[in-house]
């Protein structure tokens, strides 16, 4: 799906008719070679393989980090409380902050711990990380200190649910946050352009039209819409990722067509 002609447009809204698919950098081995010397010249999607078994451990883990509080001044190391020790450790704070924002707003910046093999093995468009030397601490509770590294992405609001998808490349999960009832599996586990297929996804794009006002679809639609922009920003080929994209936003952008009486 590359066509990005507008399809839909409400009030001020203008939707593309498809999320186009830009063209993507590889990931170079000095990318990989900076995080994880030892796996400079292991195939890339062996890596994401290897990554896909340990990711869920790995993102446990960044659940149970509680990091220091904040000033106005971004700090170039953060000290960081871990809970869990049953994975590796975060190597990084990522400072999540967008471009777009009016100069009476007040900068909003969020952290997320991360790691840099998740981001490397994934992003082609991140420059590579500051170095990170980090000890695994012997007990819970223990402190780490890691480095901050400013991200400047588009929308930073649907960014947990990037990283989340990075570590787990759950695409059920993913599409559960972004509509707003779970999508029938077949809607990705078969052929997208097979009749049937076709067939299912109007069915449940109509239902979402009749459970849902048209406003809380949009809602839906932009936060899908963001999810895209961050990942063309970020430079993420992952074809799951991309499967998912495309199957919200093309249940999304026939339910409005549907509640919204206008044609596709």
């Amino acid at each position: 799906m590359s066509d990005s002609t507008s399809a839909i447009s409400m009030s001020t809204v203008t939707l593309p008719r498809y999320l186009s698919r830009p063209s993507f950098r590889e990931i170079s081995k000095a990318t990989i070679n900076a995080v994880a010397p030892e796996l400079a010249d292991t195939e890339l999607n062996y890596i994401r393989d290897g990554l896909e078994c340990l990711g869920p451990d790995m993102l446990q883990v960044l659940a149970g980090v509680k990091a220091e509080p904040i000033s106005n001044v971004l700090p170039k190391e953060l000290s960081v409380v871990i809970n869990d020790l049953s994975a590796d450790m975060p190597t990084h704070m990522l400072a999540v902050y967008s471009r777009q924002v009016s100069a009476a707003t007040k900068r909003r910046v969020t952290l997320f711990p991360a790691h840099n093999i998740i981001l490397a093995a994934h992003c082609s468009n991140l420059p590579i990380l500051p170095t990170s030397n980090i000890t695994r601490p012997e007990t819970v509770g223990s402190s780490i200190s890691v480095p901050v590294v400013p991200l400047c992405i588009p929308a930073p609001e649907v960014f947990p649910q990037l990283s989340t998808f990075l570590y787990t490349k759950r695409i059920d999960h993913l599409l559960a946050s972004l509509l707003p009832c779970p999508a029938p599996q077949a809607l990705y586990r078969d052929d997208p352009t097979s009749e049937s297929t076709l067939n299912l996804l109007q069915q449940f794009a109509g239902k979402l039209a009749t459970t849902y006002s048209a406003q809380a679809l949009l809602a839906y639609a932009m936060a899908v819409n963001g999810l895209w922009r961050n990942v063309c920003a970020l430079g993420i080929d992952d074809e799951k990722l991309w499967c998912a994209l495309d199957v919200a936003w093309e249940v999304l952008i026939t339910a409005l067509a549907v509640s919204t009486g206008k044609q596709l």
